[in-house]
């Protein structure tokens, strides 16, 4: 995701909106509201032009997946995912709005998640929340926030087949499109990369 063109593709499969430019990226962003808050570290932190936001975390319960939260168990990491996402989104808004900025000035924020496993037990490929009035479902709340969870086990559950075939190959099946192509290209090449490799042997360490 350190390749703007591929994590740019990522974000218009998984968003279904067409993005201009990323303006700015970073990965393994940390952030925190104040001196005294608890500092989150984000995988991939993504801005377009307008100031809108994504971050993307990969989450997975493996001993030897992306990340590995202090040797919990499943149940534990899922039941936490919701407040994780609810505290990430506080701090990128907080992020965003300077001294004296109106909260008018806050921009679209975006959460997403990508889940080796099913994180809602629902057996959904993607799990789409936004504040509802739970008088009226059709009524949203406009807050400009969104948490998206993907199910990579659920691929062959939804019809778009750019997203099934991304689904499919984080779930350790074979590139079938363009675009997933491009991803294991670059992946092997980072694979093959001294300097990462001395990195991951010392992670796995």
């Amino acid at each position: 995701m350190r390749n703007k063109a591929l994590c740019k593709q990522l974000l218009e499969c998984v968003l279904h909106i067409q993005l201009k430019t990323l303006r700015y990226m970073e990965t393994e962003k940390t952030m925190k509201a104040q001196l005294s808050s608890k500092n989150i570290r984000l995988d991939v932190y993504v801005e377009d032009k307008y100031g809108n936001v994504a971050d993307v975390e990969m989450q997975t319960t493996d001993d030897k997946g992306v990340i590995h939260l202090e040797d919990r168990d499943e149940e534990t990491i899922i039941r936490e995912l919701p407040l994780r996402t609810r505290y990430y989104q506080n701090i990128i808004g907080t992020n965003m709005l300077r001294k004296g900025m109106h909260y008018r000035e806050l921009k679209k924020a975006y959460v997403i998640f990508i889940c080796t496993f099913d994180p809602f037990g629902r057996g959904l490929p993607v799990y789409h929340f936004t504040y509802r009035c739970s008088e009226d479902f059709n009524l949203q709340m406009g807050d400009l926030t969104e948490n998206i969870f993907l199910n990579v086990k659920a691929a062959d559950k939804t019809d778009d087949e750019e997203l099934a075939a991304f689904l499919r190959y984080v779930n350790g099946q074979n590139a079938t499109t363009s675009f997933t192509r491009q991803l294991d290209k670059e992946a092997t090449r980072i694979k093959n990369n001294d300097d990462w490799r001395l990195k991951a042997m010392t992670l796995d360490m």
